[in-house]
């Protein structure tokens, strides 16, 4: 019992030193996902219930704004 204890709190203390690392690249995704739809045209935007002037909004966003 004592080992399965010691083995995930070593993985716990792994997963939050990459933390930092896993919100960037999040951060750069939403980012690349911004960027795509401001390329989107309106026939495709109105699909998604999104207009020009908010697409344009998002896609110019930076990209350490995740809310």
């Amino acid at each position: 019992m004592h080992i399965l204890t010691d083995t995930h709190s070593h993985i716990y203390r792994g997963a939050t030193a990459f933390a930092p690392l896993r919100w960037l690249l999040r951060a750069f995704a939403t980012r690349h996902q911004r960027l795509r739809l401001d390329e989107l045209d309106d026939h495709l935007l109105r699909d998604i219930g999104v207009d020009r002037r908010t697409a344009y909004y998002e896609a110019h966003r930076p990209f350490w704004d995740m809310r």
